[in-house]
């Protein structure tokens, strides 16, 4: 009989498909590493970056950028994902073959196995069962490719906010003016103040940065990036007080004066005079001092006490130190006493005993490196100073003596402020306290404060080192000599951006899947290559099969199979497969497939008793249905493709309005975009395995269709094999043979390999700023007033900064560079916050014009010597001032610019009119014989400029952005009164012009605020804008002057606030303001949308007509899906002798063997000799007969 084989193994010398060759296994793998090495390079580079490509705001990200990141990772996801499947595909095709290649005895079962049929998600399960493990690794990473690799390619890279930090080359100018140069400015500024600068306004938060006088440094400024921070290392200066108390022994009696209606109201004008007041013994001195004082204030005599402050910035000869001051305190008796005696007597003196508090300071001066943080707008954020840099500033760097006594008049005002009854403010000049201090200390103006509020001395001296630290940086901050020669800093510029980042998430996921993947290659490029393999050619067609049935298999095993299992459904030829046993034994015709039956178990075969009954009971049970022509299934599929569509359409909807996904904070925006990136990758590739699922089914039902149609040639049944074929190829095939309903399958499979990168980028984040109605913004002054003003503040005390204006930004509130607003108030504790409303903007224009010029230069010019020339225009020569030429001796500058006005008045219009004169650099011209090209003037007047704008402000009022409406004022009162205001504002302007050309020196070396400062200005503005030019064009020279005049007006009129505007009696709410909050929000993308419809349409139609045209067209008991599947269909057939000897035939050759027969096949029951009706493949006579 037979025996077990016991012949040479079967090698790894078979058949084996390309996609299971080591080069095919080896080129997937390389790709896979490569993927992973690309993705952890982008993680990394975007770590250590903080993103890959940084942009201002998500709306400027290019299409091509956005494109790359959105689509781009997930393509070459879905490329490598379809080089895999075609691996994967012949794994679980060809597996049961490599299984019964084996020498050992297998399970039966092997031979009704498939793995490509049924969900990808189950594959794990049944090859465990079976005990597969190959194909139970291939499918567990399979599943990860499939399923997870698009989707985390396709959220793999997102748009974020982050913090970008660029180091750029900065221009400053840290040198002091000479100290001879100080004296001289210190002492022509003797009747300005700088205190403008650090008024506090409402809202503005006062900072202990203000004490710290740094120098110029030119920022550059972006109007776009607002959120910068600047970084540096720079040198700051500031004074350090240290102050002790002394006690007061014998107080002495005051003599008090009250005077009422000085002015009118509650207020009482106090005068009190103080005598003997002795002062404890002071460290440093040998001798006590005595003080004798007078006092005159402003009270409120309804009190319950009124304090007196006095401190002079001057040194006492009885002790050591710069600075002393002293508290007065009256009691509320001597205050009631006060009263009743000024009731009844308008003026009275009377007497009482003060409470008196003394103490001094010294102060020192220090410079040191620090780091400090400022905006673009030049405000200082933070300074850390270097302690072990810290030094001492003596009298060889500063004007020590001058810097006292400017602080001293600086820092106390030069009169009390008082309010009319009709809400405006005047100044009363004050008897300023003529004290007299024991032992012969001069007489001198002291700084007197009054309080209604008593403080201790110690909050007293905290006011007084603040006020000095600070007037003492106002000061010095002027002092920088803005002509000398400019050093680079480094600085680093710190700005929000959005920045295309890696998610780190994601890419470990997405390297580890790789890994696997490339792994997984490389082992099955090695086991393959060794693995026994019986096959000599692809088994996927019938006729293949029957070549392996017909050589290997004995045909009395065959049979005895065929008795049993020709009409099972698939489920009961799995249940008899699961007991028997394949194996290879030898007899003269070569090796043969035998089958041993098995026992089954008494639990199985108790199973089996049971489930005979019931099919006794009920019926034999009818196979299973392929799932999408199975009524529920298909329903349940039909309707998960609508949901997908009605879901994407409710989405697009919802992101089109903006109050569904928009307004979103970052943590809930990347949680949704994270959710909307990867959850329709998933769903994508769930299509995509229900209609690969789809088409592998029709591939392998096609033949048998048209089997059972009859009269089918060999090359439309036995020899079609179109589930080895790619969609491409059998959509080309279809299209041309006209089967339709199998091109729209591989239509459907073809777009579905594209579908998880168009719907995971359906959706995209963009970063905004969403307004949002707020209670906090209230208006202070009435917006439809402006009050006419009879005075205007000496122009000097409203100099400019030269940082500022280079940066053509402003530190003050409520104003820009060309306007002033109407402020608000914000009622918030955080500076954060970025509000918007609607004001009023007061602003200047500039009108000028070029005109001729006369000239005269004198022939000491020539030589480079510095000297005066007159100049003028042909109609005002008479009236032109004799100016001073500002040019550096050895000709470094290509030109100089100055600002000057008529010396005369001949009318209100020439007053109100000044000039800007250019002339060029002699030596870098070439010599004066081309002076009349290079000398040229230009005439200017100002206009006034009204318009209501939409202003971004923060909450201590810096204007961020702001927006007209273009709704300008031309007209009316309003128009009219802000006309007189500027028309003031210009002849004060004009006169310091003509002041400084009256003034001018001809001190030799470079200052940093010479006599015309505005034409200094000009100039620096003239050469930021133009650093290349070499000469003054007439045009680029009135766009600098316009855009200074405009800022020193604005500035002008933000300090002046209170003279214009008229305050309400109480603040009203802003009904239209807005608070803006930095939000995301989710934005649909259109065209991927329709792309998505269309295709997701597609395949709801698709599944539909496959439905509708194949439910009920194949008739056979089972669906033959693998060999042992149709084994018994096979072993009946009377076409099984033709092919006995080919199974060694190469696919060729048995091609040409069937075609040159020339016949017609038939699938259906035929009859066999013993009368039983068995399922078969025959001649079709009909068409024989044909």
């Amino acid at each position: 009989m037979w025996r077990k084989y016991d012949g040479d193994a079967v090698t790894g010398k078979g058949w084996r498909p390309r996609t299971l060759r080591p080069f095919y296994l080896l080129f997937l793998a390389s790709i896979m590493f490569l993927m992973m090495g690309a993705v952890e390079l982008l993680r990394r580079s975007s770590n250590i970056r903080g993103g890959l490509v940084f942009y201002d705001d998500t709306d400027d990200i290019p299409d091509h950028v956005s494109f790359a990141y959105n689509y781009v990772p997930v393509i070459l996801g879905l490329s490598l994902l379809t080089l895999w499947s075609f691996t994967v595909y012949d794994v679980f095709r060809l597996e049961p073959y490599f299984q019964l290649s084996k020498e050992q005895a297998c399970p039966a079962d092997v031979l009704s196995a498939n793995y490509n049929f049924g969900p990808f998600v189950t594959t794990p399960i049944f090859s465990a069962r079976r005990k597969h493990w190959v194909v139970l690794l291939v499918s567990l990473v399979n599943i990860s490719v499939q399923l997870l690799l698009p989707a985390m390619l396709s959220a793999l890279m997102d748009v974020d906010e982050v913090s970008v930090f660029n180091t750029e080359t900065l221009r400053s100018w840290p040198e002091l003016l000479e100290v001879e140069n100080q004296a001289e400015w210190i002492s022509s500024q003797r009747n300005m103040s700088l205190d403008s600068f650090t008024r506090t306004y409402y809202g503005e938060l006062p900072s202990r940065l203000a004490e710290f006088a740094i120098p110029p440094v030119e920022l550059p400024f972006d109007d776009e990036v607002t959120t910068a921070l600047w970084e540096l290392n720079h040198t700051v200066y500031w004074t350090e007080l240290s102050c002790s108390d002394s006690r007061v022994h014998s107080p002495s009696t005051g003599n008090i004066i009250v005077s009422m209606g000085e002015p009118p109201g509650e207020h009482s004008k106090v005068s009190y005079e103080l005598d003997g007041l002795q002062l404890a013994f002071l460290s440093g001195s040998s001798q006590n001092c005595t003080l004798s004082a007078n006092y005159s204030g402003i009270f409120d005599l309804k009190a319950t006490s009124i304090q007196a402050r006095r401190w002079e910035l001057d040194a006492l000869p009885c002790a050591t130190g710069d600075l002393y001051g002293f508290l007065l305190d009256i009691n509320s008796t001597d205050i009631s006493q006060l009263a009743r005696q000024t009731n009844i007597f308008p003026t009275q003196n009377s007497t009482f005993t003060p409470k008196a508090e003394f103490f001094t300071c010294g102060m020192r001066f220090y410079m040191a490196n620090a780091e400090i943080s400022m905006r673009p707008n030049g405000s200082v954020v933070a300074i850390n100073v270097d302690e072990g840099s810290v030094s001492s500033l003596d009298t060889s760097r500063l004007n020590i003596p001058g810097i006292k006594t400017y602080l001293n008049h600086e820092v106390c005002p030069k009169g009390n402020i008082s309010p009319f009854d009709n809400g405006t403010l005047i100044k009363h000049s004050l008897d300023r306290c003529a004290s007299e201090m024991g032992n012969s200390i001069p007489s001198s103006l002291g700084s007197q404060q009054f309080s209604q509020a008593p403080i201790s001395i110690d909050r007293f001296m905290f006011k007084i080192r603040r006020d000095v630290k600070r007037g003492f940086a106002r000061l010095l901050s002027r002092l920088f000599d803005t002509n000398a020669a400019y050093t680079t800093v480094q600085g680093v510029r710190t700005t929000d951006q959005v920045a295309i980042v890696v998610i780190d998430s994601l890419a470990f996921i997405s390297e580890i899947i790789l890994l696997l993947g490339g792994a997984t290659c490389i082992f099955l490029a090695f086991f393959y290559q060794s693995r026994e393999n019986m096959l000599t050619a692809d088994p996927g067609s019938i006729a293949a099969m029957y070549s392996i049935v017909a050589d290997l298999f004995n045909p009395a095993g065959v049979q005895a199979f065929a008795q049993y299992t020709d009409q099972y459904t698939a489920r009961e030829l799995n249940r008899k497969l699961r007991a028997w046993q394949c194996y290879w034994y030898c007899e003269p015709s070569g090796r043969k497939l035998g089958f041993i039956p098995g026992e089954i178990s008494s639990r199985k075969r108790n199973g089996r008793v049971w489930f005979k009954k019931q099919m006794r009971r009920n019926g034999p049970r009818p196979n299973a249905r392929l799932h999408f022509l199975s009524t529920p299934i298909f329903v349940a599929e039909l309707l998960g493709l609508l949901t997908v569509i009605c879901s994407m359409t409710i989405l697009f909807a919802m992101a089109s309005n903006d109050g569904r996904l928009g307004h979103l904070s970052d943590a809930a925006s990347d949680r949704l975009s994270f959710a909307l990136g990867i959850v329709p990758s998933i769903i994508a590739s769930m299509m995509r395995a229900l209609f690969n699922s789809i088409y592998l089914n029709l591939s392998v039902l096609e033949p048998w269709i048209h089997l059972q149609r009859g009269g089918s040639d060999a090359r439309r049944s036995l020899l079609l094999n179109i589930s080895c074929q790619n969609p491409i190829t059998v959509f080309y095939r279809s299209i041309r043979s006209r089967h339709f309903v199998l091109s729209l399958v591989s239509l459907c499979c073809i777009i579905n390999i594209g579908l998880p990168a168009v719907l995971g980028t359906l959706f995209t984040q963009s970063r905004m700023e969403s307004p949002w109605p707020t209670q906090d913004v209230k208006l202070r002054y009435d917006d439809s007033v402006i009050l006419e003003s009879s005075m205007v503040p000496n122009v000097f005390q409203y100099g400019p900064i030269e940082s500022a204006i280079l940066n053509e930004v402003q530190w003050l509130p409520w104003t820009a560079p060309d306007y002033s607003f109407i402020p608000f108030s914000a009622a918030t504790n955080s500076l954060d916050r970025t509000y918007q409303a609607v004001t009023l903007g007061i602003g200047a224009n500039l009108d000028c014009q070029k005109i001729p010029l006369m000239h005269n230069v004198s022939e000491e010019r020539k030589r480079g010597v510095s000297s005066s020339h007159p100049f003028a225009s042909a109609r005002d020569t008479e009236h032109m001032s004799s100016i001073r030429s500002h040019r550096s001796e050895d000709g470094r500058d290509p030109y100089s610019i100055q600002a000057l006005a008529l010396s005369e008045n001949k009318g209100d219009n020439d007053n109100n009119e000044f000039f800007v004169f250019s002339t060029g650099n002699s030596r870098s011209k070439g010599g004066l014989q081309n002076s009349q090209k290079e000398i040229f003037a230009l005439q200017c007047q100002p206009v006034a400029s009204i318009d209501r704008f939409t202003v971004g402000f923060s909450a201590n009022g810096i204007v961020q952005y702001y927006v007209p409406m273009e709704s300008t004022i031309t007209s009316g009162q309003l128009f009219n009164n802000v006309t007189s205001n500027l028309a003031k504002y210009q002849r004060q302007f004009v006169s310091s012009l003509q002041d400084a050309s009256e003034n001018s020196t001809t001190a030799d070396g470079a200052k940093l605020f010479p006599s015309e400062w505005p034409g200094t200005l000009i100039k620096l503005v003239y050469q930021q804008t133009n650093p290349e030019l070499t000469y003054v064009d007439p045009d680029l020279l009135i766009d600098a002057t316009t855009r200074v005049y405009k800022w020193l007006f604005a500035t002008y009129f933000s300090f002046c606030r209170d003279m214009h505007l008229k305050p309400l009696p109480k603040p009203i709410l802003v009904s239209d303001a807005k608070v803006l909050r930095a939000t995301w929000s989710i934005v649909r993308c259109l065209p991927p949308f329709i792309i998505a419809l269309v295709m997701v349409t597609l395949m709801a139609i698709a599944l539909v007509l496959v439905f509708i045209v194949r439910q009920g067209q194949f008739k056979g008991p089972r669906i033959p899906r693998s060999l042992g599947s149709m084994l018994a269909w096979l072993a009946d057939s009377p076409i099984l002798p033709t092919f006995y000897g080919t199974y060694h035939w190469s696919n060729a050759q048995r091609r040409d063997y069937l075609l040159t027969l020339d016949k017609r096949y038939i699938f259906r029951q035929i009859t066999t000799p013993s009368g039983a009706q068995k399922w078969a493949i025959e001649e079709d006579p009909v068409a024989k007969a044909t």
